[in-house]
């Protein structure tokens, strides 16, 4: 079965922890500093010493949700993404001097996504990259803050197909799927622009990408 990558992004306490928290047969990776405030399978990774020492941690968690569950997660959520990237450049920042710093930014940037692509996605796990925003003052769009190539590149936004972004607007939570304000975009074509979030169940959304993507499989040469 194919596995599929999807961003989920928001301001701070905007509900992305929360949503997919309810995402079935799911591991979550916690990289924001603080406890994990759900009863789903999760690990607290806490001591960043380089980003070998993070593959190294998800793929100790994987085994160890094996061995307890007896199968592999179906998903594994990366809470957020945000974090790990503040504590990779921190961490680059500390170690290395000018240049290099940016250098092995980028690199740590590329490792990581190689090993969701190369390792995750091709053994059949889908990845859920939880993210923070804010918005940029010169566009008014929301963005995913990163920095050198990556930035440039589009940042998290640029290594998936799917991404939605939960708004918190007029006191409702809304899900939105498609448009410029946001980072957004979606290989579905029968879902509409946005939805409250009530109406939305994550696991139905993800088992929708997954059976589009398998039909788009059937057409690779």
């Amino acid at each position: 079965m194919s596995s599929v990558k999807l961003l989920v992004s928001a301001y701070e306490s905007s509900g992305k922890s929360t949503l997919t928290s309810t995402i079935k047969d799911a591991l979550v990776i916690n990289f924001d500093r603080k406890e994990y405030g759900f009863n789903v399978p999760h690990a607290n990774f806490t001591n960043y010493e380089g980003m070998g020492s993070v593959i190294n941690f998800i793929n100790e968690k994987i085994k160890k949700y094996k061995e307890t569950f007896g199968t592999l997660p179906k998903v594994v959520v990366l809470d957020t993404v945000t974090q790990l990237y503040s504590a990779m450049a921190r961490y680059n920042g500390n170690k290395y001097t000018g240049f290099n710093i940016h250098s092995q930014n980028n690199s740590d940037t590329l490792d990581f996504n190689s090993y969701v692509e190369d390792v995750l996605i091709k053994n059949g796990i889908s990845v859920v990259i939880v993210a923070h925003t804010t918005v940029d003052s010169d566009s008014g769009r929301h963005i995913i803050p990163a920095s050198g190539q990556f930035n440039k590149a589009g940042s998290w936004l640029s290594v998936v197909n799917d991404a939605i972004f939960i708004e918190k607007a007029t006191g409702k939570l809304v899900v939105h799927f498609r448009g410029f304000k946001f980072p957004t975009r979606t290989t579905l074509k029968d879902i509409p622009d946005k939805m409250d979030i009530e109406s939305f169940d994550i696991n139905e959304y993800i088992d929708k990408l997954i059976n589009s993507k398998n039909e788009a499989d059937k057409f690779v040469l």
